[in-house]
C-alpha cells in the first residue's frame, strides 16, 4: 500500500469534486436532470443567451463533460485543466464581477479555486514549458527527438 500524505488526499478530493461538478454541469445542459438556474434574470443572461444562440455554449458543455471524465478517470489531467481554464475564468468573472451577489459568487470562487489548486498540484507538468527562450522542436522531426532533446537539456 502506498504511503499517501494528507495533501495527496486533498488533491484527490478536489480532483474528484471538480470532475463530478464538470460532468454533472455539462450533462445537465443536454439532458436536464437538475433544474437549470434562471439565467434570464441574471446580469450574465445576455452573454449566456448569445453564446447559446451561436452554438458556443454547446461546445463549452461538451468540453466540460470531457474534462470531467478525464479528472474522474485520472487521465490527461494536466491538459484537461488547461482546457477547462477559459471556462473557469468566464464562470468566475460572470459570477463574481457581473452578477456579484448570492450563490453565483460562491460558484465563481469555487470554480477558480478548484482549477488553480489543481494547476498547483500538477505544476511539474507545466514548469518545463515556461521558458523565456524556447528552441524550435517541431513534431514533424519525430517525437523521439523532441523527448530525447528535452532529456539532454534537463541533464545539463
Amino acid at each position: 500500500m502506498r504511503n499517501w500524505s494528507i495533501m495527496t488526499y486533498v488533491v484527490l478530493w478536489v480532483r474528484i469534486a471538480f470532475g463530478t461538478h464538470s460532468v454533472l454541469s455539462g450533462l445537465n445542459y443536454f439532458i436536464h436532470v437538475f433544474p437549470l438556474p434562471p439565467i434570464d434574470t441574471s446580469a450574465a443572461g445576455p452573454f449566456v443567451a448569445e453564446m447559446t444562440r451561436i452554438g458556443m455554449f454547446d461546445i463549452i458543455k461538451v468540453v466540460e463533460v470531457l474534462v470531467g471524465v478525464c479528472l474522474l478517470a485520472n487521465v490527461y489531467v494536466p491538459v484537461a485543466l488547461v482546457l477547462e481554464f477559459p471556462t473557469t475564468v468566464s464562470i468566475f468573472y460572470l459570477s463574481v464581477v457581473v452578477v456579484g451577489h448570492g450563490r453565483p459568487v460562491y460558484t465563481g470562487w469555487r470554480e477558480l479555486f478548484y482549477n488553480v489548486f489543481l494547476f498547483a498540484a500538477y505544476a511539474g507538468y507545466y514548469l518545463p514549458i515556461l521558458r523565456a527562450r524556447a528552441e524550435l522542436r517541431p513534431l514533424w522531426n519525430g517525437t523521439r527527438s523532441v523527448a530525447v532533446s528535452g532529456l539532454h537539456q534537463e541533464a545539463s
